[in-house]
């Protein structure tokens, strides 16, 4: 099996996939072996054994999270929006194709329902045949409703009130394709409306390197709708970056004192504790000043993007 030419290169005896984080910067990962590779009605799909990363999922040439440290991306992603509600029962998740986001929340004894949304079903029968170690079973609990449709309009149509918690696990806003629409001001309304009063929703933002602008827009345009919005990061190494992300509340401020997250707090996890939760809200300097100085909103009418 080969790779897409476009996306990849043969180099001493190996088969090499390059992830173009911007223009004028790549990310080239030397492939093991090859477990699917083709497209789905949505996206370009690349299942590999990396070298440097364990297995790896890779959308449209661009790695959405490695064997070496998924866990860090999804315990930083669920963790604090799961523990920021008093007593989450109903959860969704829109997107999180690999089913680690929805293995994370089932890891609270007070779900009773968690629906994920995902619009590539063909993705999501090749995340339960060869990402086991990712989704670990989740989507057989019978807690689980799977449903294959767009996030979006799916959140749009329920009935208001209807989740505590929305995990918004998303492709980036690149600019021509239709995750530029799920960051905006309008998709947070329904976001919002969703929500039960007490409801928290949690966001990835993009990076806090080579996107710091647009993870500045999307806490402009998450506080224009919710009274609380904490916005936070976790280095993720396959990323070669700081990650980005937003946490926002209907209710009471979601960052919580360390008693709180110490108590709640789901044991077996590999990255969050107490003691990583509070650093993962302080901000460098520099993250701090660019998010007073962007005044950005990304709306339908007028979407933020990048690249």
């Amino acid at each position: 099996m080969s790779l897409n030419p476009e996306m990849s290169t043969r180099h001493m005896g190996y088969m090499w996939i390059t992830e173009w984080i911007s223009p004028k910067e790549a990310h080239m990962h030397g492939l093991e072996k090859i477990y699917f590779e083709g497209r789905t009605k949505y996206q370009h799909v690349v299942i590999a054994k990396t070298f440097a990363f364990g297995d790896a999922l890779f959308l449209d040439g661009y790695v959405q999270s490695t064997e070496a440290d998924e866990f860090i991306y999804h315990e930083a992603l669920v963790h604090p929006a799961m523990l920021a509600h008093p007593s989450p029962r109903r959860v969704a998740v829109i997107g999180g194709g690999e089913g680690a986001t929805l293995r994370e929340v089932l890891r609270h004894p007070t779900v009773e329902r968690a629906v994920m949304v995902d619009i590539d079903g063909e993705l999501i029968e090749l995340v339960k045949k060869y990402m086991e170690k990712w989704h670990r079973g989740s989507f057989d609990d019978p807690r689980v409703e799977l449903r294959i449709e767009d996030g979006r309009r799916f959140l749009e149509e329920a009935e208001p009130g209807s989740f505590d918690v929305i995990v918004l696990d998303l492709t980036d806003p690149a600019e021509g394709t239709p995750g530029v629409k799920l960051y905006t001001k309008e998709f947070y309304q329904a976001v919002y409306r969703a929500l039960s009063p007490d409801g928290v929703a949690v966001t990835q933002a993009t990076s806090t390197r080579y996107n710091l602008f647009m993870y500045a827009i999307i806490r402009n345009t998450m506080a224009s709708v919710f009274p609380h919005v904490r916005p936070y990061k976790a280095f993720i190494p396959a990323f070669l970056s700081e990650w980005g992300f937003m946490l926002a509340s209907k209710g009471r401020d979601p960052l919580l004192p360390r008693e709180e997250v110490e108590r709640r707090l789901p044991s077996g996890l590999r990255f969050l504790d107490a003691e990583t939760y509070k650093c993962l809200f302080t901000l460098p300097k520099h993250v701090k000043e660019a998010l007073e100085s962007e005044k950005r909103i990304s709306t339908d009418a007028n979407p933020a993007t990048i690249y």
